[in-house]
């Protein structure tokens, strides 16, 4: 019926394949859309607004009282012909800002303000009222003066996030054994020097780890440097970082170093060292 192809079909299909494939179907069905309109029920009824006939199913017939052809026919139905209903009780009430009456329905019988404008006016005076309460106080970084709710004053106050920032930083209150996540040991510094002494110790073993070998270009990263007699039992970092007590190692080989009995945590003096 859309390409005037020949087809063959079985005789039990004569009488309903109509179309060669399901796109010549589709093309056939857009074009016309009355195709099938003899096997619809629906109805014409009259729109409820505007008079216009529309097409409408049974149940939807039977369901709504007024039915509509768009909506914004059901929508000047609804403000011209508005549905009656029991009427709404209403009661006056005296504006707390300006004094005014003013009109609202029985559930709004708690309303204070007969607008906006008023609302606006009464939020402002009590938030100036409110601010008069605020105590002045003094940043605990840089000794500016600043107000705040007697209810948010604290031990420590700043009047900006960078003042809390640095004095936080510059006091430690919360790094090491102030911290809260703090779960004991010790702090992984091994002083001013360390850093080039690294590097050193790196240069002098020619970037390659001592233990398997393998150099810096292959294994794709900076090398480890190993404390032989480990910094916890020194605690000196210009004794424990001189380059004869520094090995260059890849992590693989100074994890296996400081496995089992070697491992930092169970020394205690150098007599520990296996």
């Amino acid at each position: 019926m859309n390409c005037s192809i020949v087809i063959k079909v079985k005789p039990s299909h004569y009488e309903r394949k109509k179309y060669c494939s399901r796109k010549c179907k589709g093309e056939f069905q857009s074009r016309d859309l009355l195709f099938n309109q003899h096997l619809s029920k629906k109805q014409e009824v009259a729109c409820s607004y505007c008079g216009k006939m529309i097409l409408r199913k049974n149940c939807d017939i039977k369901k709504f009282v007024n039915l509509f052809c768009n909506r914004e026919c059901n929508t000047l139905f609804k403000r011209e012909i508005k549905t009656p209903g029991p009427p709404k009780v209403r009661i006056t009430l005296h504006c707390q800002e300006c004094n005014t009456p003013f009109e609202v329905i029985r559930s709004r019988q708690n309303a204070k303000f007969c607008s906006k404008n008023c609302l606006g006016k009464a939020n402002g005076r009590r938030a100036k009222q409110e601010l008069t309460k605020q105590v002045m106080v003094e940043c605990s970084y840089c000794k500016k003066k600043f107000q705040k709710k007697p209810s948010v004053v604290r031990t420590l106050n700043f009047c900006t996030v960078n003042c809390m920032g640095t004095y936080y930083s510059e006091k430690q209150l919360f790094s090491g054994e102030n911290s809260g996540t703090w779960n004991g040991g010790k702090i992984a510094y091994y002083g001013p020097n360390w850093l080039a002494q690294r590097r050193a110790a790196r240069e002098r073993d020619e970037f390659t780890c001592q233990k398997c070998g393998i150099g810096e270009s292959q294994y794709g990263r900076e090398l480890s440097v190993h404390h032989i007699i480990p910094f916890v039992i020194i605690n000196d970092y210009l004794v424990a970082n001189e380059l004869s007590n520094l090995l260059s190692v890849c992590e693989p080989c100074h994890r296996i170093i400081h496995s089992g009995d070697n491992h930092p945590s169970k020394f205690k003096s150098i007599d520990d060292i296996v």
